[in-house]
């Protein structure tokens, strides 16, 4: 099993990007682990911001391969305890 954080753009906010650092240290001493960044797309300014989602999903999805279970974290998502994530 591998786990993998993956992230659109890079993380500024320097207490975000240590609590980021402190997780993968301590994560990776029970399973394989893995944080990816997928970089800003450059020169999209002349781009809707439906034609930049579509893009920044097509370098999202290459991330993955076809066994792999996927998991959203996202903020307007359905909120889960910790137990229940895990189940």
């Amino acid at each position: 099993m591998r786990l993998m954080l993956l992230t659109v753009g890079k993380t500024d906010i320097a207490w975000v990007r240590e609590g980021l650092e402190m997780y993968v240290s301590r994560i990776r001493h029970y399973v394989p682990f893995e944080l990816r960044e997928i970089p800003e797309l450059k020169g999209v300014s002349a781009l809707s911001r439906e034609q930049i989602k579509e893009r920044e999903g097509e370098l999202v999805l290459k991330q993955f391969r076809p066994a792999d279970e996927v998991v959203l974290l996202d903020e307007h998502g359905r909120e889960s305890r910790s137990v229940e994530f895990a189940d």
